[in-house]
């Protein structure tokens, strides 16, 4: 998973670096911007299947968010899930 991570950094900072070297886009290929803009969500779903090892593999809450950057807490409502489910916890209030 932590090689996914990297190889995506590695890839983002390439096109980063060469941007202006890119040829303007042509009638069958779509803006550049417009690939860019799929990075996002990539890496927000590279970060919640990495919660979901994480959390396979015996990872806390706590462990989550310090790699993250939040407290447990933040990481257990932003990425937490009932048993068996796939999607978010729904939270009242």
């Amino acid at each position: 998973m932590a090689a996914a991570g990297e190889d995506l950094i590695c890839q983002v900072q390439t096109l980063a670096q060469r941007a202006h070297e890119l040829p303007p886009p042509g009638p069958c290929t779509q803006w550049h911007s417009a690939a860019v803009a799929r990075v996002p969500d990539l890496a927000g779903q590279l970060v919640r299947a990495a919660v979901r090892a994480d959390r396979q593999a015996g990872a806390s809450w706590a462990q989550i968010g310090a790699g993250l950057g939040i407290s447990a807490e933040a990481a257990r409502s932003r990425f937490g899930r009932t048993r068996g489910s796939t999607a978010p916890v729904a939270r009242s209030g």
